[in-house]
């Protein structure tokens, strides 16, 4: 994620902390000071970072279950709205989604049991006091780690709960099938949220975790649907076979030229029988900027792409780019260059089997492979890999933790 800081690791997992956390930790300090000077900051900063140590104990919950059943994550950020945990893939074994989705608020129970023999059971939960002592701050940690535990089981997506809904219901039902259910609860739950929010003003925050909780129930829902769709699918079937491929020696004014004239925004760069990387439209804008038109392609190229087979997966290389940041990446077969594989080729697909009442797996194309302005070159630089583990994909966030 951009603007992202990395502040350690965690059991091989990436910490890391997104500059409007700073912003807002800056903000709460300053609320602080204003309502009692010095202290008050101490304090107000104490709390929120405290709670936000909550959250990442939280998101590592979701985190280490899930590597204990082979799901490789990536990294944790800190976000103004909470964690997020990137995991490659969500299991779409139902048992394995309940064990990793109730990991995290189980990890806010259990915080708010050990403290409790200390600060004993709170008096009201919708309000925090700022802190003046240690006690206070104890107690205000009880009542955060409560609010988070029940907070994150309402089945509604993208908070734990919903995500718990799904995988029982796809106990008995497909996964896709169980989603749509899912996002569906979940989207009327919104709606009763904004609402109650318009409705009665003292409760205006229902309105935004509404709409929070709408549009993360839509989106989960189109993921799962992209990915039915992309399943049965091999990149061979979407990828272009005719694309425009630049040089090493080439200036980033002569592959900003090729952008517009084309409408290809990622370019391999080739020489000879030599792939030596990959030249993104945001590589090449920030060089002319920083550097200029004549900077050569060598000196923002990318050569840590990786390839892909043509008979991969789809769904699982689409999911791989959204999580890794690839716009494009070049399709490799007996170590030649025979495709190009764009997230713009994959959305084209989409757009039109899902407008197909019944969609199909689009035939593989009969025609010659052919791309500009030279033949296929053989893979130097950037050897082949493996496909990515399957049903690749971030796990997205769990609501406000």
């Amino acid at each position: 994620m951009r603007w992202s800081i990395t502040i350690g690791r965690v059991f091989g997992i990436t910490l890391r902390l997104h500059v409007t956390f700073l912003l807002l930790l800056a903000f709460i300090g300053y609320a602080g000071f204003a309502e009692a000077g010095a202290a008050g900051a101490l304090w107000a900063t104490t709390l929120f970072c405290s709670i936000f140590a909550c959250i990442v104990l939280h998101e590592l919950g979701h985190s280490v279950v899930a590597q204990c059943l082979g799901v490789e994550v990536k990294s944790i950020t800190l976000l103004p709205i909470g964690g997020v945990a990137a995991l490659r893939h969500i299991p779409e074994n139902p048992w394995h989604e309940i064990a990793i989705t109730v990991a995290g608020p189980m990890v806010n129970a259990a915080i708010a049991l050990v403290l409790l023999p200390v600060t004993g059971l709170p008096s009201h939960l919708l309000y925090l006091n700022m802190p003046q002592s240690m006690g206070g701050l104890l107690d205000a940690l009880v009542k955060a780690n409560l609010v988070l535990f029940a907070f994150n089981f309402i089945p509604a997506f993208p908070m734990d709960g919903g995500r718990l809904l799904r995988a029982v219901l796809a106990l008995a039902m497909s996964y896709r099938r169980a989603t749509f259910v899912a996002a569906t609860v979940g989207q009327g739950l919104a709606i009763l949220f904004v609402l109650v929010g318009l409705t009665h003003p003292e409760y205006w925050l229902w309105t935004l975790i509404g709409v929070f909780i709408f549009i993360g129930a839509e989106g989960e829902e189109k993921m799962v649907r992209a990915r039915s769709l992309l399943r049965e699918v091999e990149v061979e079937d979407v990828m272009a076979h005719e694309f425009t491929v630049l040089s090493p020696g080439d200036a980033v004014a002569r592959g900003l030229e090729r952008i517009y004239q084309t409408g290809q925004d990622d370019f391999p760069v080739v020489e000879g029988d030599r792939l030596f990387g990959v030249a993104t439209r945001q590589a090449m804008l920030e060089a002319v900027n920083k550097i200029g038109p004549d900077a050569r392609l060598t000196e923002v190229m990318d050569t840590g792409v990786p390839s892909i087979s043509p008979r991969a997966n789809l769904s699982q290389v689409y999911e791989a780019m959204l999580t890794d940041g690839h716009t494009g990446l070049p399709v490799v077969q007996d170590g030649r260059l025979v495709g190009w594989l764009g997230l713009d080729n994959i959305s084209r697909y989409l757009l039109v089997q899902s407008s197909i009442k019944t969609p199909r797996r689009a035939p593989a194309p009969t025609t010659a492979v052919s791309r500009t302005p030279a033949p296929p070159p053989v893979i130097a630089a950037v050897p082949p890999i493996a496909a990515p583990p399957p049903h690749g994909g971030p796990y997205p966030p769990p609501g406000p933790a």
